[in-house]
C-alpha cells in the first residue's frame, strides 16, 4: 500500500495531478527532463460482491411481509418476501373449485355416468328377452309354427337390442374418458395456479446476506421489478473504462485503486475479466479487477476510481504536456517555426519524447492568441 503522494509521483497523473495542474500556472520555459513515467488508463467504478443478485417480483402486488432486513444472512431457498396478489387468491379459489367439479363428475355416482349405467341395465334386461325371443322364434321357424315374416321381427329386435347396448356401453366410455380428462385439465390448472400462487413468495437463490432493500411494507411492486439486492463471496471491482481506451486494456495488467471511503490509501489489483459488450445504459465497457491487497472490511456499493497500468519506463525523456502543439509539435527558444517530435507515453502532467528534441534545446509557450 502507497500513500497519495507517492502514488502521484510514481503514476504522473492518476487521480488529484489534473486539476493540480490547472490550478497552477504554468512556467513559460522547459527543457527535456528525465523521469520515471507511466502510461494508465482512467476508469472509475463500484465494489459488487462476486456472486450477487436481486430478488425480483414475479408478479404484480402489494409487499405483505418483508421477513429479512438489510444485513441479515440468508440460506438458499429462504422465503424472504410476501406479496399479497387477490386477483390470484381468486384464481386459486376458481381453480380449486372446478377441480372439486372435476372429481364430483367422476365420481361412479356422478349425475351422468349414473344414468347412463341405468339406460345400460335395462338395455341389458331388453337385450336378454329380445335374445330368448328370438332363440324361441329361430327353434318355431324351422317347424313353421311361426311365419319367416315373424321370425325376421324377432331377429330385427334382437339385433336392435344388442346395438342399443353398444352404444350406450360406448357412451359410458367416451364419458368415463371426458371426464377423465376433465379432471387431469383441472389438477393441471390448479397446480398451475398454486404455483402463480407461490410467485408471492420470494425466496432466495443461494446463500447471502441482505445488502440492500429497495421496498417497505406496503409498497406496490411491480412484476420485474427488484425489492432487494443479496450478495456473498469475495469482493470484487467493477470499472467503467471509455470507449477509447478500452483496446489498452488486457487481462493481468496491474490497478491502482483508490476508494472513496479509505481517502488516504491506495491498493493495488489486476484485471481480471473484460466484458465483451459495450454498456449502453453507462456509455462505457465494463471490465472486473480483484485485489492482491488486502483492502480490509469493503462495503458492498464503494465509489472508487481506478488506473489499469498499460506500461511504465524508467528514466525516461520526458516534457511537461502543456508544452505539445497539436499533439507532436513544440516551439523552440528564439524559432518562429514549429518543430514536429516524436512521442511515446502521454499523460496529463508529462509526455515522453523519443525523437526531434536535443537535451540543449529550450521550449517555449507558443504565445495565446
Amino acid at each position: 500500500m502507497k500513500s497519495l503522494p507517492q502514488l502521484k509521483i510514481y503514476t504522473v497523473a492518476l487521480f488529484i495531478a489534473g486539476t493540480m495542474f490547472t490550478a497552477c500556472k504554468h512556467p513559460e520555459t522547459a527543457a527535456l527532463q528525465h523521469k520515471d513515467i507511466v502510461d494508465a488508463v482512467f476508469g472509475s467504478g463500484h465494489i459488487e460482491n462476486y456472486d450477487q443478485y436481486s430478488i425480483m417480483a414475479n408478479t404484480d402486488g402489494y409487499l405483505k411481509t418483508a421477513y429479512v432486513a438489510e444485513g441479515d444472512t440468508v440460506k438458499a431457498n429462504q422465503r424472504l418476501f410476501l406479496l399479497s396478489n387477490d386477483v390470484q387468491k381468486t384464481q386459486v379459489s376458481n381453480a380449486l373449485v372446478n377441480l372439486d367439479f372435476a372429481r364430483t363428475n367422476t365420481s361412479p355416482r356422478a349425475p351422468q355416468i349414473e344414468q347412463l349405467k341405468i339406460q345400460i341395465g335395462q338395455a341389458k334386461d331388453k337385450l336378454n328377452v329380445d335374445s330368448l325371443n328370438y332363440q324361441r322364434y329361430s327353434r318355431l321357424v324351422k317347424t313353421q309354427a311361426v311365419s319367416t315374416a315373424d321370425y325376421d321381427n324377432a331377429k330385427l329386435t334382437y339385433q336392435s337390442s344388442l346395438s342399443s347396448l353398444h352404444v350406450l356401453q360406448k357412451n359410458l366410455a367416451d364419458l368415463q374418458r371426458n371426464v377423465d380428462l376433465s379432471l387431469k385439465n383441472a389438477q393441471s390448472q390448479y397446480q398451475i395456479q398454486q404455483q402463480n400462487n407461490d410467485y408471492n413468495n420470494l425466496k432466495s437463490e443461494g446463500p447471502g446476506i441482505i445488502m440492500n432493500v429497495t421496498k417497505k411494507v406496503g409498497d406496490y411492486v411491480k412484476k420485474g421489478e427488484a425489492i432487494a439486492l443479496v450478495g456473498a463471496g469475495k469482493s470484487i471491482i467493477k470499472l467503467d473504462i471509455a470507449e477509447d481506451d478500452i483496446q489498452r486494456v488486457k487481462l493481468g495488467q496491474e490497478v491502482l485503486i483508490s476508494l472513496n471511503s479509505v481517502k488516504d490509501s491506495v491498493f493495488k489489483a489486476k484485471i481480471t475479466k473484460i466484458y465483451p459488450a459495450f454498456n449502453s445504459t453507462d456509455q462505457s465497457f465494463v471490465v472486473e479487477a480483484t485485489f492482491t491487497d488486502n483492502p480490509g472490511k469493503v462495503l458492498n456499493g464503494t465509489q472508487l476510481q481506478a488506473n489499469i497500468i498499460v506500461q511504465t519506463k524508467k528514466d525516461a525523456a520526458v516534457i511537461p504536456s502543456y508544452f505539445l502543439i497539436n499533439g507532436d509539435y513544440v516551439l523552440l527558444k528564439d524559432s518562429k517555426e514549429k518543430k514536429p517530435v516524436k512521442t511515446g507515453i502521454h499523460t496529463l502532467e508529462w509526455t515522453e519524447i523519443t525523437g526531434g528534441l536535443n537535451p540543449g534545446d529550450v521550449l517555449v509557450l507558443p504565445k495565446q492568441q
